[in-house]
């Protein structure tokens, strides 16, 4: 296939340059091309969805907070995975195999509470990039999709900000000037309250124990943006950015037991059980922009990235009895971080009217760390009995230098072709990885309402997430590709029809074949946890692959918005050491449909809904049993063998907008996620029958929620 994507490139590059160097003579002919370019340069990649602020901060919004992954899960070729999370798969991705950028900068954990909530604050965001195919050459590093976002420069003029408060979160956002027309200030702070809102619930409890059982606890969640934006000059431009996200949950369990003995002697037992659990990324950047010419700009970055996690559990017993004191205590503690210091120079250059060169290189040094302890011990009248203590660790230090170069070349007014290289190295102790990584897209407008697009590209990926379950969880740890363990691979081809007419309906026909290479899966042999050190003997290495189609149709006229997005697929995977053949992938959704709408429907209200269904996420259950010397066995005829019932949901939003008298403005958004209760499959259970089979039993968790958030600009 790849073959034949060349053979039909260079043929139409072999008919066009010619028409190309005749068009050049003609000034009239350059200034129509230069013109058009400004309005389609950006737009030859297939798959590319950009995304403005008042997208991201209207329409539905769950426990009263807008969230980025949300939105972008309802788009078509995306799948979210458990219900409520932050989930990201794209065309038969992983999860943990997204690009996600804030100002430039890597984010290698992006969702709070087991991925329930994203760490992208909405007030603070200007715009984002979304890809699901046709990756431009400057972007590497990952294999399924890219997230581009971009917070707000501040304002240069006067200061501004807002205050919302939602179900479960509050936020405060404040913009404006340091140095009128030279230096602004853009911050945002995002805070859950639940601490505080237990806090009298723990009292309550406590209260009504008795001094026999104390019960503590909470959490919190945070996340901290600022941008500092100075302008030496209208060619030099610096911003300073900085992003803190964190999570911090404990509980405690303090019980006694007092007994009095027949002869008056009274024996007590004191037990107490903590658990604490930390995680969070911290990034900061300092990025210069300079333009030299019309003809040449650059920007330069130097940025910090982190993500660590801390849990901790501890768990004692005290006994005073006949038979003395008794004394037991058991300690688990698991520390993981992964750490990036990088640079990055991206140039832009316009040598003529019909090229757009990008070029740049990047360095990233990384500190990959997990660790785990464990301890144990019994005392008994001072006297040690029993001492368990395991600890295991595992670090890794590595290099990585790309250089790439792409082309935005304007062959005729109507035919425009991106071409690209990407060129990494992956260096860890003991191996270095090279990566070669081809880029192409072309863009054919064959009239002014319809154009047709196609590309091809690599992505390699060379950090794997270390996780027994697929979910967002502080036990999750990062680890590099080392000699044992290749880097990831995809290649996929895209292509596709967009159409517009009558400046009202947009109409888009896209499909994708997807294939990934060196993927890994854990084998399993630990249920929740899989060892640190060695971990890629846990882990087996097989490929995916992903095809289907997406249609997307929108409507908009005046105050009434009207979107459809379908998507048909097909994911599986192909694990040797798992099964002989290929079988779905636990996100092999072959359906899924999303109906958004939007009415401003008077002068300070604004009415949204969004219908979401898509067939069942799929899950392994044995097909049948037998006895065996009077021992049953399951008995399983290949991976995720079973399907959930379909899943589909209703969502309606209501807002209201009113501009105050001093100028100030007022927001309320009510919304209601699952409108009409529909319990989707969340779990599901099997018993077996007298024949041999089994029937099955699913059972939703998520209900209706209803809830409201306010906001007061200023």
């Amino acid at each position: 296939m790849r073959k034949a994507l060349l053979i039909l490139t260079l043929t139409l590059l072999g008919a066009m340059l010619p028409l190309a160097a005749q068009e050049r003579k003609d000034t009239l002919e350059a200034s129509r091309i230069s013109v058009l370019r400004e309005k389609t340069r950006n737009t030859t990649q297939t798959g590319l969805m950009h995304i403005e602020s008042k997208q991201l901060t209207s329409g539905v919004a769950v426990f009263g907070t807008p969230d980025v992954i949300k939105k972008l899960q309802m788009l078509p070729g995306v799948a979210a995975g458990n219900e409520l999370t932050s989930g990201l798969y794209v065309h038969g991705g992983d999860g943990n195999d997204n690009l996600f950028l804030l100002d430039g900068v890597p984010l290698y954990n992006v969702s709070h509470f087991g991925g329930f909530f994203s760490s992208f604050n909405t007030d603070v965001i200007d715009n984002l990039d979304f890809y699901k195919s046709g990756f431009p050459a400057r972007y590497g590093g990952r294999m399924s999709s890219v997230v581009d976002v971009e917070t707000r420069e501040g304002d240069m003029e006067a200061w501004h900000g807002s205050i919302s408060l939602g179900l479960i979160d509050g936020r405060i956002q404040v913009e404006g000037p340091i140095v009128k027309g030279k230096t602004s200030f853009n911050a945002g702070l995002r805070r859950t309250w639940l601490d505080i809102v237990t806090i009298p619930a723990i009292m309550y409890a406590n209260a009504h124990n008795g001094a026999d059982e104390t019960v503590g606890g909470g959490y919190a969640m945070w996340d901290l943006n600022a941008r500092l934006t100075h302008r030496f000059s209208p060619k030099s431009v610096l911003n300073v950015t900085f992003y803190n996200g964190a999570d911090d949950l404990s509980a405690s369990l303090q019980q006694r037991d007092t007994e009095t003995a027949n002869d008056g002697t009274r024996y007590s037992g004191d037990s107490n059980m903590r658990i604490g659990v930390k995680w969070g990324s911290l990034t900061g950047a300092v990025s210069h922009q300079y333009t030299f010419s019309k003809k040449l700009k650059e920007k330069s970055t130097v940025y910090y990235s982190q993500s660590a996690s801390d849990t901790g559990y501890n768990f004692g017993i005290w006994d005073l009895s006949k038979d003395g004191e008794t004394i037991t205590s058991m300690d688990d503690k698991d520390i993981s971080y992964v750490r990036e210091i990088g640079l990055t120079s991206n140039w832009d250059w316009y040598p003529d009217n019909y090229n757009h060169v990008r070029y740049g290189l990047s360095a990233q040094y990384h500190w990959y760390h997990s660790g785990r302890s464990f301890s144990s011990s019994t005392v008994q009248s001072g006297a040690t009995i029993q001492e368990n203590e395991d600890n295991e660790s595992q670090g890794y230090r590595s290099f990585k230098p790309a250089l790439y170069a792409e082309d935005e070349i304007f062959l005729r007014y109507n035919l425009t072709l991106n071409a690209g290289l990407r060129l990494a190295l992956f260096a860890t102790p003991g191996k270095t990885w090279p990566s070669l990584e081809p880029r192409l897209a072309m863009k054919w407008l064959i009239n002014h309402n319809i154009s047709a697009k196609l590309s091809y590209t690599r992505m390699s990926q060379f950090a794997h997430l270390v996780a027994a379950m697929y979910m967002d969880l502080p036990s999750n740890s990062w680890m590099p590709s080392t000699a044992s363990a290749r880097p990831m691979v995809s290649d996929q081809i895209a292509g596709g029809i967009y159409t517009t007419f009558f400046d009202h309906l947009k109409f888009n026909l896209e499909g994708w074949y997807k294939t990934m290479n060196h993927i890994l899966v854990y084998n399993g042999s630990n249920s929740f946890v899989p060892p640190i050190t060695e971990w890629e003997k846990s882990f087996t290495e097989g490929s995916g692959r992903s095809y289907g189609m997406e249609v997307e149709a929108t409507w908009e006229n005046g105050p009434l918005s009207l979107s459809a997005y379908y998507t048909l697929s097909w994911t599986q995977r192909y694990f040797d050491a798992v099964f002989q053949g290929w079988y779905p992938d636990r996100n092999d959704n072959r359906h899924k449909v999303n109906l958004v709408a939007s009415w401003h429907f008077a002068k300070n209200w604004e009415l949204f809904a969004n219908w979401n269904y898509h067939s069942g996420n799929r899950i392994t259950f044995p097909s049948h049993y037998i006895d065996v010397y009077g021992e049953r066995r399951y008995l399983y005829e290949s991976p995720y063998n079973a399907q959930l019932p379909d899943y589909h949901r209703l969502d309606v939003g209501l807002d209201y907008a009113k501009t105050l008298r001093s100028g100030r403005k007022f927001k309320m958004n009510i919304s209601v996620y699952n409108a009409y209760n529909h319990l989707n499959a969340s779990l599901a259970f099997l018993q077996a029958n007298e024949d041999g089979t089994f029937s099955g039993m699913a059972y939703g968790l998520v209900p209706i929620i209803p809830t409201i958030g306010f906001t007061y600009q200023f």
